[in-house]
């Protein structure tokens, strides 16, 4: 019988921590239209889409949905999952539950950890290697529940140093390029030819420390990343089953960026969710990962791996070693032709400067808070949790000190060193220029370490800004690093911007919109007395408490923060909160009451009749209807109102109806755009709260309503909630629910004669 051979394909999935640290938000990002950021624009691409990949038949209909992360080998950055937590929990959560059933399948899980915030680890100080290392595994040990095995490296970046510390703290595996390895025990010199893929090999550090390397298939790597093998299943699947035929190698992996699978390929997830159905019908192709393939297959062989560029060490994305991040060695992503990249020097060596001074003041500092030096170092390698979001702060120091101002010293202390850190994310060397949104967003998470700092070393930030000056952009009009460090620091302080946004959220939103955080900052205490403002906010990284009385005027906003004055007017308040504000206004406005849905209804009757017989009278009546049209529509649907469908189902149609005889094409495509917003809205509390009759009925009888007047809304949220009861993975409370929810799958464009058959295979 043909023994399946074991397929692995690795997904990195990651992301620059985005948040503008004064704040913890993300601030909007226009290129990354129409969403508010980068984030958000491949989570709908890639990372969602990969935990209901669609897998169609020849009519475009919906066969299955897969959790890619169940096949697929994958790390993501813990930056990252930190905001999907908080901005999609049931992504977070499905990428969690598919490394538990890769476990329960396998006996590991398809999930690694990956360097913290990706910086380049050979680059770094041996004790920043074993903070990034030790923070990687303790955030994928609170976030997966079991040990990690394995660990991804930034960029592949490695040398004999970052093998010793990940041998020392049990990590057993990385996943290279074959291109790093010099030498292998079997072929020798390699001489520019890759390293063998189908065998894992043993790598030895300077210190004997000892872990195990997988160089993965290059042919594959660059046709899955660059060479659209992800457009086409079918051609996928045949070039494996060639490989497996004329290399009879046991193993076949790869390796790539995550975001290719539906992002950078668009699409590509459900050409993943087709190259699984092919491999587990065929019978040929077994996909499992690297821990259950090392388990049962130890490296017996070695590796020896080159110097690189000063033997600074290698990786997968610089040819010259990992020069690529301290120099200008010609390795680039395009630009003008007369660009360099000389910036790149400068720019490390501020940082460099920058973390040797907060290094010796928080061992100082902590060392007499904690008791030595032995335990700020054991605190610090131990905050992972804290700089996740995964355990408060006071929790975490409670067996250290219960003293308030202590807590929060350490607070800024630890919360200092996280920012040196994130200083170095590799993304700020990797692209072309000083003035890129990269080197930008490390530069001001630079300003945040020696900001948190600057009461130890008063001299911290103007050293970082005269080190920066050398740090030249390549447009004059760009300036240096300096300049665009003084740019970046003309963003309001967090406290002060906080203090504005509860200020006009308790102003201008519903109670049920009012906000008790924004970002890092907890509201204590809002009191309101003939326009005075009085309020108590906490910073939750510190725990720094800030007291803020506020007066506001004809578009200006005075503010005393800690006894310190602030004078804004309206077009400082930044963009995202400005977009979240008139939300929350339109939705004020939007709240419609019974006795208005009535007299709407009876003037769009009288309008229907009178526009037959004057027409050129009404268009300043008609643009009253409209705005008020729209209103109703928005407060019926958009503000969890839906469970009186029944009740306005009449009204609402006899408005749609008004639309669709008299609506000009943008008022139809509003229309459009929000009734994908109320699927959407009802597919999130679906998810959240479970199916129930009320809601199958109303996206039935919705759908039905809306198609029938040319509108066709975007089912993928709806379909995605309602998949799993389609497929009997969630249960149903009413027994009688089952028809309806069949009924409702074919409206959804399921293809439910063979979901049915699937699902009778799955309870047999």
């Amino acid at each position: 019988m043909n023994t399946p051979t074991a397929l692995i394909l690795h997904g990195h999935f990651y992301q620059p921590p985005r948040e503008n640290p004064y704040t913890g938000r993300i601030e909007t990002q226009p290129s990354a239209e129409p969403f508010n950021d980068w984030n958000e624009y491949i989570t709908a691409d890639c990372y969602q889409a990969n935990t209901h990949s669609r897998y169609l038949n020849g009519y475009g209909q919906v066969l299955s949905m897969t959790n890619n992360y169940k096949y697929l080998s994958f790390n993501f950055g813990p930056t990252l999952l930190s905001w999907l937590r908080t901005n999609h929990p049931c992504t977070y959560e499905a990428i969690l539950q598919a490394d538990r059933e890769s476990l329960a399948r396998l006996g590991h899980g398809n999930a690694i950890a990956q360097a913290y915030n990706h910086p380049i680890l050979p680059l770094q100080k041996r004790h920043d290697i074993q903070t990034q290392v030790m923070w990687a595994l303790e955030d994928f040990h609170t976030r997966f529940g079991r040990e990690s095995e394995g660990l991804w490296l930034s960029e592949t970046a490695i040398n004999p140093v970052t093998i010793d510390v990940l041998a020392e703290n049990g990590v057993k595996f990385v996943i290279l390029s074959p291109w790093q390895a010099k030498e292998t025990e079997k072929e020798g010199l390699l001489n520019g030819k890759p390293a063998p893929y189908g065998k894992p090999f043993l790598l030895t550090g300077e210190k004997g420390g000892t872990i195990t390397a997988f160089f993965y298939n290059h042919i594959l790597a660059e046709g899955i990343s660059f060479g659209h093998y992800l457009r086409d299943a079918d051609v996928l699947y045949k070039l494996l089953l060639e490989i497996k035929k004329k290399e009879k190698s046991p193993l076949i992996h790869t390796a790539t960026d995550g975001e290719v699978y539906g992002h950078h390929e668009p699409y590509g997830d459900m050409a993943f969710a087709a190259l699984i159905k092919k491999c587990e019908a065929g019978g040929e192709l077994t996909f499992t990962n690297y821990g259950a393939y090392l388990a049962a297959n130890p490296a017996k062989e070695w590796a020896v791996l080159h110097d690189g560029e000063e033997k600074k060490g290698s990786s997968w994305s610089c040819s010259h070693g990992v020069s690529r991040w301290y120099k200008d060695c010609g390795c680039y992503t395009g630009g003008n032709d007369s660009w360099n990249q000389k910036w790149r020097t400068p720019l490390r060596a501020s940082f460099d400067a920058l973390a040797k001074r907060i290094d010796e003041i928080y061992i100082s500092e902590a060392s007499k808070m904690l008791g030595s030096e032995e335990t700020a170092r054991k605190v610090l390698n131990s905050f992972a949790p804290v700089a996740s979001h995964l355990v408060p702060l006071h929790e975490f120091l409670a067996p250290y000190t219960t003293d308030e101002e202590e807590i929060t010293a350490l607070g800024c202390l630890l919360q200092g060193q996280k920012y040196k850190h994130y200083s170095y994310t590799s993304c700020g060397w990797f692209f072309n220029d000083l003035a890129g949104i990269e080197p930008k967003q490390n530069i001001i998470y630079a300003l945040m370490a020696a900001k948190l700092y600057e009461s130890y070393d008063p001299l911290l930030t103007s050293t970082l800004l005269k080190n920066l000056e050398k740090a030249k952009a390549n447009e004059k009009e760009d300036g240096n690093g300096k300049t665009i460090a003084l740019e970046l620091m003309k963003l309001l302080p967090g406290k002060v911007e906080a203090a504005l946004y509860y200020i006009l959220n308790r102003t201008l939103a519903l109670p049920s919109d009012q906000q008790d955080h924004y970002g890092f900052f907890r509201l204590d205490r809002f009191k309101e007395e003939e326009g005075l403002f009085a309020l108590s906010i906490t910073n939750e990284q510190c725990l720094q408490k800030h007291q803020i009385t506020a007066r506001m005027g004809q578009g200006k906003y005075s503010l005393t923060v800690d006894s310190k004055p602030y004078s804004l007017t309206a077009s400082e308040i930044p963009h995202r909160m400005r977009r979240e504000l008139l939300e929350q206004i339109d939705k004020r406005i939007c709240t419609v009451d019974e006795d208005q849905i009535i007299r709407l209804d009876q003037s769009l009757i009288h309008y229907s009749l009178l526009a037959q017989s004057a027409p050129e009278v009404l268009e300043p009546v008609y643009q009253q209807l409209v705005g008020w049209a729209i209103s109703m529509i928005k407060g019926l649907f958009l503000f969890e109102r839906i469970r009186f469908w029944e009740h306005y189902r009449e009204r609402f149609l006899r408005v749609l109806d008004f639309f669709t005889v008299y609506g000009k094409a943008e008022e139809i495509q509003l229309l459009g755009e929000l009734f994908d917003q109320v699927l959407f809205n009802v597919a999130e509390k679906i998810q959240r709260n479970g199916l129930f009759e009320q809601s199958i009925r109303f996206v039935s009888e919705f759908l039905e309503e809306v198609r029938k007047r040319g509108f066709q809304p975007d089912l993928t949220k709806v379909q995605d909630a309602l998949y799993p009861y389609i497929v009997g993975e969630r249960l149903l409370e009413v027994e009688e629910d089952v028809e309806r929810v069949s009924a409702l799958a074919r409206d959804l464009n399921f293809d439910i004669s063979a979901i049915d058959h699937l699902t009778a295979i799955e309870r047999e």
